[in-house]
């Protein structure tokens, strides 16, 4: 499968997790549009609850079909789609232990284009899920192990799928997580955490290990962070492309009053690079750093208003090669714009939002679901000399553009949600004047069964 056909599925499903969780406006900030991999936290994946037995079986699944529509300009379309079934099973042992498997079948075709290369139609059959959860009665304890979803801190570091295993302990002092983890037995073509050219031909081949310490106090919980990531690629003959990182941090979230919840993380990171210099041989010292802090107010008033804000910060390289390198690369998923979508490096980036349920007033259930919510996004490079994310905005100045992003969500019944994304980049004066505006739109729906 093509690169571009790979990034279109990841973007996909990656998008319609990351909206999914803004039908409820609650839960655990984390990186982006609040997006989860937590299969605790994801309503789709949690059998209907009852009356706890052991050995009880429980399966399900959902279909999503969606289009995407790209436009760079005039000269640039391009028109997909992608339709994602997943079906799950599983199975309780003991009291909060249980065995979850879940697969996944995801179809992309392209449907239209001009001037872009159109994908092939490609179907890619994969084990989404396969992990045994045990925890202690009490829950004080407890273990995973097996391909599962992985998250550190607000996800910004780190999250995804991985073969590996889990530790969370809970005190009443601190409260522990220790994970470590492979993601070179991952489908290749589904495998996200890619930065050379082997890594996309065979699949990463990366080791991580880490987790978090955390205590909570007056409705606040601070925590610190640290991740090891060992590159285990094979690599080209006479090029180097290994990448070793490390990663620390901090972060505090909580509830500063009622309805106004908040979350800040700061990671610093170091390591070894050859990406820079893949055929002379040489090693970088990586030395570089991220932010995130988000802020989001419910309103306690009719069609359930939210005020809702985020500002990201990722660390880029010099304009000087033979300086350390300081592009912050992270194995993580952040959603800043449908339009743009840049990667967190050589960049600020300042997000307002609002949400309401227009038709709170209604005395029909299924219309009092529909949520719309918009933001307004401000990109500007931290260094204006060199280009931000992945070659965006590569004149000399600071201002890379406004992106403005509306969305609809409407859980019309229990087993089935519609939802719409549009975005619009506006190119700023890190652009040349024939840069044309961006334009993205995804539509589908999810059918549980």
């Amino acid at each position: 499968m093509k690169n571009g056909i790979r990034i279109s599925i990841l973007l996909t499903l990656t998008l319609f997790l990351s909206s999914g969780a803004l039908f409820a406006q609650a839960g655990a900030p984390t990186v982006g549009d609040d997006l989860s991999y937590d299969l605790n936290a994801d309503p789709q994946m949690r059998p209907t609850p009852g009356e706890w037995k052991p050995f009880t079986l429980s399966y399900g699944g959902w279909i999503t079909p969606v289009i995407i529509d790209e436009r760079k300009g005039s000269d640039s379309a391009l028109t997909t789609s992608v339709t994602t079934l997943r079906l799950w099973m599983q199975s309780t042992l003991w009291k909060n232990s249980f065995i979850h498997v879940r697969g996944k079948d995801v179809y992309l075709t392209g449907l239209a284009e001009k001037n872009r290369a159109k994908p092939e139609s490609e179907n890619t059959i994969d084990l989404d899920l396969a992990f045994i959860q045990m925890a202690t009665p009490g829950g004080a304890l407890r273990f995973s192990a097996g391909r599962k979803y992985f998250i550190l801190g607000t996800g910004l570091a780190f999250n995804g799928r991985g073969d590996g295993a889990e530790l969370n302990l809970y005190s009443r002092f601190v409260d522990i997580k220790a994970f470590g983890l492979y993601t070179g037995l991952l489908d290749k073509d589904q495998n996200p955490y890619g930065l050379s050219g082997k890594d996309f031909s065979d699949g990463a081949k990366r080791i991580f290990a880490g987790g978090t310490i955390e205590r909570g106090f007056v409705n606040q919980t601070a925590y610190l962070l640290a991740l090891v990531q060992i590159d285990r690629q094979d690599e080209e003959a006479g090029a180097k492309s290994r990448y070793d990182s490390q990663y620390y941090g901090a972060g505090l979230k909580g509830l500063i009053m009622d309805g106004m919840d908040y979350y800040a993380e700061f990671i610093y990171q170091m390591g070894e690079s050859y990406l820079r210099y893949s055929t002379t041989g040489e090693k970088d010292t990586v030395k570089a750093m991220a932010a995130m802090f988000g802020l989001n107010y419910y309103f306690d008033a009719a069609y359930n208003p939210a005020i809702l804000f985020q500002y990201a910060y990722g660390s880029g390289d010099d304009k000087d090669a033979d300086t350390d390198d300081t592009a912050f690369t992270y194995f993580g998923t952040y959603v800043g714009g449908f339009a743009l979508r840049p990667q967190l490096k050589n960049i600020h980036i300042a997000r307002l939002g609002f949400s309401a349920l227009p038709f709170y007033a209604s005395d029909k259930i299924w219309l009092k679901r529909m949520n719309l919510i918009a933001r307004y996004s401000y990109y500007m490079k931290d260094k204006p000399e060199v280009a931000a994310s992945v070659g965006e905005g590569p004149l000399d100045e600071r201002f890379l553009g406004h992106g403005v992003d509306l969305s609809l969500r409407w859980a019309i019944f229990s087993d089935l949600s519609f939802f719409v994304n549009y975005g619009l980049f506006l190119p700023g004066d890190a652009y040349s004047s024939s840069e044309g505006t961006r334009n993205f739109v995804m539509g589908g729906f999810n059918l549980v069964f």
